[in-house]
């Protein structure tokens, strides 16, 4: 049985044709800047249709570490007034300031699209408990155009949040 998998990937990164040719499988997309989606009831109920209806086995979350949308919140903030941007660029800034307790500039691009796709497959997760769907397995990757390949994010384990000890 060929492999149904369901990629959350940002438009800017163009990387549907690429996903389909080195990942092979039946493939669908659901699309947001950044992966900035946001699991409200109708997109929840769109996926939950969408994972049942094609019998999806995994999910992935995929950025370019080169995205444009990242690292525009990194910087310039050149797009910040761009509908549903601002609450992105607010998460990616903190998530800057979590991986520069840990990692100080080695691989600190691969840190922070990390943190945000952990966040993102947490978010997923809530949103799906109960719903039995069974054996799904939810991945975060990053694209590195140089090396064309897809690197799985770093665990949520390194990922961690800001906290304080009295």
């Amino acid at each position: 049985m060929q492999k149904r998998s369901l990629y959350f990937v940002c438009p800017t990164d163009c990387l549907e044709a690429i996903i389909n040719r080195s990942l092979g499988g039946k493939n669908y997309y659901h699309t947001s800047l950044g992966n900035s989606v946001v699991f409200d009831g109708k997109t929840t109920t769109h996926i939950k249709g969408l994972i049942l209806k094609y019998n999806i086995t995994e999910v992935s979350f995929v950025l370019s570490l080169t995205n444009p949308i990242i690292h525009d919140a990194l910087a310039n903030q050149d797009f910040s007034d761009i509908r549903g941007l601002n609450n992105l660029y607010h998460q990616v800034l903190m998530q800057k300031r979590y991986s520069e307790v840990l990692y100080r500039a080695h691989n600190r691009d691969f840190t922070v699209l990390s943190y945000h796709l952990n966040k993102k497959i947490k978010e997923l997760l809530l949103v799906l408990q109960g719903s039995h769907i069974d054996e799904l397995s939810i991945v975060g990757r990053i694209y590195c155009k140089q090396k064309k390949t897809f690197d799985k994010i770093y665990p949520d384990l390194v990922c961690t949040e800001y906290f304080s000890l009295n």
